[in-house]
């Protein structure tokens, strides 16, 4: 993209009226409108300062303002981002996807020539930068959550892009429906590794437990032996966790056994120790499963990837901040299973499942039972 802006079209003097008649046009007509884009000559800082970064800047602050003003409760379970946390999100969210932007627009240069195009990168700039309108605009249903599932209407930006490749990027007219295709498939799996590294990055940009008050001065006894320091990469004694597995849980629950695995167990990896409940048909399992240096923001990463946020007739999951550490909540009504884990310092796991129908307000209270600060210290390796 060039710096002269001799034909910037609306971006070089931004104004409601203008921008608005851009929107309208993409949606309504976009075969006239990306005529007009076509003889357009917008600099790079116009169309992402102007166009591309408040559409993304919207698409991924609506859904946040949403879940935050109106946050999902079921069966006692409050699922609602912290404000630090909503912030978090919204840059490297919005940061991620004017990269994914740029990405798009070399994908579809890239693939011009199969398609009987030319390739023109500010060509393909513009098309990935003015066709994903839709779909940023579309992040307004996330305003209230029980609307969201109309964020559906994004789909419209596929036809505003099918209709942008013969005008833009003279593509045969036989072939534009696999070119907008092949764009779309390819860019679905850019989509999915800037899911990975938004879900890594929001893990590890949580801000730290506050400090303490600082307790008053006293007088300093004579120095013990300096103990040996501590390496956080040592795996953590199995002693240390079971210490904190409870001996007994309220409700007629019975422990039938307590289980050390040094190789994980139930598609968790890292050393497990797990605590087997029982109530007439009904199990109940408390796991502190050590994942290793760091090892939390991988498995969030991956549990996002697979098992992206849902709420349903079927039951639902969800991802939330908490002030124990970043929790996941999974509810199965179909075989009457749930699932609670709390990360603690990106280390330690303190999973609670129940079958059999158990609530999750029983596994809430299961987990309760363990000492999450003392889990906190122990993460840390003390």
């Amino acid at each position: 993209m060039t710096d002269a802006d001799p034909q910037g079209g609306p971006l070089a003097h931004p104004a409601v009226a203008t921008l608005w008649a851009r929107v309208r046009g993409l949606l309504l007509a976009p075969s006239a409108e990306w005529r007009i884009i076509e003889d357009e000559r917008p600099t790079l800082k116009q169309l992402f300062l102007h166009w591309v970064g408040p559409l993304t800047l919207f698409f991924f602050l609506a859904p946040m303002l949403g879940s935050m003003a109106f946050p999902t409760r079921v069966e006692g379970v409050v699922a609602a981002p912290s404000a630090v946390m909503a912030i978090y999100t919204v840059i490297v969210g919005s940061a991620l996807m004017l990269g994914g932007v740029w990405a798009m627009a070399w994908i579809i240069d890239w693939l011009a020539p199969t398609f009987g195009g030319k390739r023109n990168f500010d060509a393909a700039m513009k098309l990935a930068a003015y066709s994903g309108t839709a779909l940023w605009l579309s992040g307004v249903f996330g305003l209230i959550p029980a609307f969201i599932i109309l964020g559906a209407a994004g789909v419209v930006s596929f036809y505003t892009l099918y209709r942008g490749l013969p005008v833009l990027m003279k593509a045969d007219a036989d072939k534009v429906l696999a070119y907008a295709a092949s764009i779309v498939a390819a860019s679905a799996v850019l989509g999915v590794v800037l899911m990975t590294l938004s879900g890594c990055f929001t893990l590890m940009g949580r801000a730290p437990p506050a400090a303490t008050k600082a307790a008053p001065a006293v007088q300093v006894a004579p120095a013990a032996p300096a103990k040996a320091a501590i390496d956080p990469d040592a795996a953590i004694d199995m002693d240390k966790f079971r210490r904190l597995m409870p001996e007994s849980i309220p409700g007629s629950w019975v422990r039938a056994g307590l289980l050390a695995n040094n190789g994980g167990t139930q598609g968790f990896t890292g050393r497990t120790l797990e605590g087997v409940y029982e109530r007439g048909g009904q199990r109940l399992i408390v796991r502190l499963i050590d994942l290793g240096p760091q090892g939390g923001a991988k498995m969030v990463a991956d549990a996002q990837a697979l098992r992206p946020a849902r709420q349903d007739a079927d039951g639902y999951v969800t991802y939330a901040m908490t002030r124990d550490g970043f929790t996941v909540s999974e509810l199965d009504r179909r075989v009457g299973t749930a699932r609670r884990l709390t990360i603690v310092r990106d280390r330690v796991v303190v999973a609670v499942e129940g079958t059999g129908g158990v609530s999750m307000d029983e596994l809430t209270g299961a987990g309760g039972l363990v000492d999450m600060e003392r889990v906190d210290q122990v993460a840390r390796g003390l």
